[in-house]
């Protein structure tokens, strides 16, 4: 169990996090979703014995993690936010080298990860791209089976194809009974991993819930293209607000559910449906009336 009790640190007024208590269960993805600042990367530095905490505590599996933090990264796979990996070596050498300090002698899950990331291990780092640079960090943070993954901002700069790939492995990864902790701004991609969520605003938690709970408070646009024009001004007429409208093509807002717009949906011919990424802000806005902070 992972486990934040009263937890504060601070930098000065508005800057740290305040206050945090919430649990992450054995087989549970949980999101620490909030903008930049909002106290994601503190907490998950905290887990990792990094920083000490003002007041409060935090701990894994029981142990404090002020205290216990070299024995608890033995069972943790840490991706940080800020990636710095050694320029002159290439991914493999090292993926290598990262699982040898480890004592990993089987590298089956190292090229497991690779290969279903689609990553050439065989780049030197200096030239990677930055997505590159990323699933790397993602392959050292999960290439020795950990029980614990502290992930942050694990899906910026993949493409939508490594986006759900990543998707895909976290959710093995809850199938495996591992904790997940999630440090994000985006919400799309805790909407698609995640069991709970918690939102942050400056240090402070102010939303705690299952991610149903979020969804219902959510609001989503849909991309729409009908099979001609005539339809598309048919459906604008539906109980349902439309966005944008324009030739076959609408986007229309829906909140909570997605079952009434698929019912709506199926007395028209409909040659394409998308969801329309959600923004951080928006979330923010539609639920607190945008106290969201810059």
């Amino acid at each position: 169990m992972i486990r934040f009790k009263n937890l504060t640190r601070s930098y000065g007024p508005g800057k740290g996090i305040f206050d945090f208590s919430f649990e992450v269960e054995e087989g549970e993805v949980f999101g620490l979703l909030g903008p930049s600042g909002s106290g994601k990367t503190t907490a998950l530095r905290m887990l990792m014995g990094f920083e000490e905490p003002t007041k409060g505590r935090c701990a894994m599996n029981g142990k404090d993690c002020a205290k216990a933090g070299l024995s608890l990264r033995r069972i943790t796979g840490y991706l940080p936010e800020n990636i710095r990996l050694p320029q002159e070596l290439t991914g493999r050498q090292f993926l290598k080298s990262m699982a040898q300090m480890r004592g990993v002698k089987n590298l089956e899950r190292l090229f497991e990860l690779a290969g279903e990331l689609n990553l050439d291990v065989d780049q030197r780092i200096g030239k990677m791209s930055s997505a590159d640079v990323k699933k790397t960090g993602i392959v050292c943070a999960m290439q020795h089976n950990p029980q614990i993954l502290l992930l942050d901002r694990p899906f910026e700069h993949l493409d939508p194809k490594s986006r759900s790939v990543l998707v895909d492995i976290i959710l093995e990864e809850k199938e495996r009974n591992h904790m997940v902790l999630l440090g994000t701004e985006d919400v799309n991609g805790v909407d698609m991993t995640c069991d709970r969520v918690g939102l942050l605003d400056h240090g402070n938690m102010v939303y705690l819930g299952d991610i149903e709970d979020l969804r219902d408070n959510m609001c989503r646009e849909y991309m729409i293209q009908f099979h001609d024009a005539r339809s598309t001004i048919k459906f604008s007429k539906e109980k349902f607000e439309i966005k944008t409208m324009k030739d076959r093509n609408l986007v229309v807002e829906v909140q909570g559910a997605v079952k009434p717009l698929l019912q709506a949906l199926s007395a028209y011919d409909v040659t394409e449906i998308e969801s329309v990424p959600t923004s951080l802000k928006e979330t923010f806005q539609h639920i607190y009336g945008g106290r969201l902070h810059a």
